[in-house]
């Protein structure tokens, strides 16, 4: 299955290494207790990469029905009885298994929030792995480190199966932070999300050799800033599909089609591909393309077009006319209970507009210009930092669905500082946000139970954790907040809790603690 010597270090996990026979000697019990089990279905879910890549092989090895879930919430939509917890039996002989007959199942949300099931074969994915080594020769010497999660399409593919069919060691302890990239002699695997953070902070210490992105188109400007000392790889692709092609240079737009890769439009420019990297003969994306000297464009996806009263208009394009307005610097549009909502990303410029005007008079100003090109324009917004993302890269559509949700308005966010355990956000309540109003007329201060909400809010966003918003303590205030006021707020991520505290650097307005 894998061609590999028993004394070649596959794997890395807190600094110890472990060669694959020490992996065969830690998997061969649980091979032992998988095969003992009646269940034929394995589910994987942990975050652990280290305890996930040997689950992993336990699963092929014992030849279970392998299924991939990265959002444990989501648990419940699925109707199948699964392995969740691998033990320990006896030590045995490991017999490999014919990889044809070892499935592995994906769910992708696609355009919804139910889970899609994605199933595939191993050799479908070793079958992708060998293409791309072959396409990229990388050196065997050269060090897989990541930021995405292994139960993920592009996880597991380029974080485990690729280095493990080439012969790379793979360091398991995730990447969360620039500053942990600590030697140039590795294969980085990111998403255009996390290395956008790179370049805007100008955050590259050790440039690595390669860096393969995907989930989302990398900015030009950002392959710019990375291409000048790694060798960048954009990644084209999708859970059903596998990789369908990539591009390694900023000049363009084109897409180079994998080698094996048959890619084709149907009558309405709908992206066709046939590849031996799933179990259909063909599939047909989403996705528009142009085909132009045998490799291809992405034009649009097809299931973006907004249809509000009987009237139609495509997102990308009300996008593109957002971006061009000189206080912008990003946008994303979606449709939000039966209205288009528009998720604004302001550059300097734009922020002291929304500052000095207010919110309301920088929308009108913004519906002004677009009633120029467009009968069909936003009527709700939320002005962000940033594009929401999953970890996998794409756009969080959850997550903007939630944030229109909110019955409060956002603070204007001005900066982000995030680091492993702790956290600080620039911010400003603005003077037309709902929930001055009434508190007080005359003079209007921020309510606590406003401030408790947005540190809740920002916490279990950036740190990923669950809170009830009851379980606090040590809750002190000691100044009011007022209109426009430039706040800070820190974040200090506990193993039991999470500390949060609004200062201005000089005085402290009010603290508090969750309790996970």
């Amino acid at each position: 299955m894998f061609k590999i010597d028993d004394n070649r270090i596959i794997l890395i996990h807190k600094g110890k290494e472990y060669s694959w026979k020490d992996i065969k000697t830690l998997i061969s019990p649980r091979v032992d207790f998988l095969n003992k089990q009646v269940c034929k279905n394995l589910l994987l879910c942990t975050e652990n990469n280290f305890e996930f890549i040997l689950n992993c092989l336990a699963g092929f090895f014992s030849k279970k029905e392998i299924f991939l879930l990265p959002d444990k919430n989501k648990l419940n939509l699925i109707d199948i009885d699964f392995i969740q917890d691998v033990d320990n039996g006896e030590n045995i002989t490991l017999k490999a298994p014919n990889p044809d007959n070892v499935y592995i199942n994906f769910f992708t949300s696609g355009s919804t929030s139910t889970p899609k099931k994605v199933r595939k074969n191993l050799r479908n994915l070793i079958i992708e792995a060998l293409d791309m080594c072959e396409e990229f020769p990388i050196n065997r010497d050269l060090k897989f480190i990541t930021t995405t999660r292994l139960t993920h399409m592009f996880g597991i593919e380029f974080a485990f199966i690729i280095p493990f069919v080439n012969g790379n060691a793979i360091d398991t302890d995730t990447i969360k932070l620039p500053e942990q990239i600590t030697t140039k002699k590795c294969v980085f695997i990111s998403t255009p999300s996390f290395v956008d953070k790179m370049v805007k902070y100008n955050d590259n210490p050790n440039p690595p050799e390669y860096i393969f992105t995907a989930g989302d188109k990398l900015k030009n400007t950002t392959f710019e800033f990375l291409e000048k000392n790694s060798k960048v790889i954009d990644i084209y692709g999708c859970t059903e599909a596998g990789t369908v092609g990539f591009r390694t240079s900023s000049k363009t737009d084109y897409l180079t089609p994998m080698k094996n890769a048959k890619v084709y439009t149907d009558t309405n420019r709908q992206l066709c591909v046939k590849s031996d990297y799933f179990l259909e003969d063909e599939l047909t994306l989403n996705d528009l393309i142009e085909i132009k000297n045998n490799c291809f464009k992405i034009l649009g996806r097809s299931d973006r077009i907004l249809k509000i009263q009987e009237k139609r208009i495509s997102a990308p394009e009300l996008e593109n006319y957002l971006n061009k307005i000189d206080i912008i610097e990003n946008s994303y549009c979606m449709k939000v209970d039966e209205k288009i909502g528009a998720v604004v990303v302001l550059n300097n410029k734009g922020e002291n507009q929304i500052i000095q005007k207010g919110k309301q008079e920088v929308i009108k100003t913004i519906k002004s210009y677009l009633t120029k090109y467009s009968e069909l324009i936003p009527q709700k917004w939320r002005f962000l930092p940033e594009i929401p993302k999953t970890i996998t890269g794409k756009t969080d559509k959850e997550k903007i669905l939630k944030i229109f949700g909110l019955n409060l308005s956002m603070p204007l966010i001005l900066e982000k500082n995030i680091k492993t355990d702790c956290a600080e956000l620039t911010m400003i309540f603005l003077r037309h946000s709902n929930f001055f109003q009434g508190h007080f007329p005359d003079i209007p201060v921020l309510p606590g139970v406003v401030q408790f909400f947005f540190a809740h809010f920002f916490a279990e966003e950036i740190f990923g954790a669950s809170i009830r918003l009851e379980k606090m303590k040590k809750i002190k205030f000691s100044k009011v907040i007022k209109p426009d006021t430039k706040i800070i707020l820190k974040l200090k991520n506990n193993d039991l809790s999470i500390d949060y505290t609004y200062t201005d650097g000089e005085h402290t307005y009010s603290s508090g603690t969750f309790i996970k």
